[in-house]
């Protein structure tokens, strides 16, 4: 039996509302701060629904339930492909997942291209770029922008960073409700 999309995304809010509440690993925001955060700069900067969609659910996999969990400081080992396929799993677009797979490399993307990247992230975002493998070499960065998503990817990391801003005031959760509610049930229809 295939899943209701509404009780999909209700699945995945509900989730986010609860599990969101955890310290986003050393910000002075909550997971759901930020991705709430994220998600409105994703639709203030005209993002596609696909890159606002991933903009909110970018982190999911620090907080979704997964066997063999590793930990740092800076949060969940490989949380960006944990992420992403648990939101395939879940039904999400391909593109989606795909999105919030590469928004770790686009950080190693950003500071190996732009010099004044770097001096713009956090302490946390620091550390887990030296755990991350750091700027990437000339080979990753071809690599990197061989994907179909890559431009998306980075649009994604911009919003991320520029979404740990103690108390700020964004839209509610429930605000996204029928916009994943409508990319689920696409998805269903066409058979992905």
């Amino acid at each position: 039996m295939t899943a209701d999309p509404a009780a999909t995304a209700d699945r995945v809010l509900d989730f986010l509302s609860t599990a969101g509440q955890a310290e986003y690993h050393g910000e002075r925001v909550s997971q759901l701060e930020h991705a709430l955060q994220a998600a409105h700069r994703a639709r203030e900067d005209g993002g596609s629904e696909q890159e606002i969609i991933a903009a909110l659910l970018h982190d999911i996999g620090h907080i979704w339930p997964v066997e063999g969990r590793q930990m740092t400081s800076v949060g969940v080992v490989a949380h960006d492909r944990i992420g992403a396929q648990a939101l395939r799993e879940l039904g999400f677009s391909d593109d989606v997942a795909d999105i919030v797979s590469g928004h770790v490399a686009a950080k190693r993307y950003l500071v190996a291209t732009d010099l004044d990247y770097a001096a713009q992230l956090s302490d946390v975002s620091v550390e887990s770029l030296r755990r991350q493998g750091g700027p990437m070499s000339a080979e990753e960065l071809e690599e990197f922008t061989s994907s179909p998503n890559w431009r998306s990817q980075v649009r994604v990391r911009t919003w991320d960073d520029r979404a740990k801003t103690p108390g700020a005031e964004v839209p509610a959760l429930e605000t996204y409700r029928e916009m994943l509610t409508a990319h689920l049930s696409r998805q269903q229809e066409s058979g992905c």
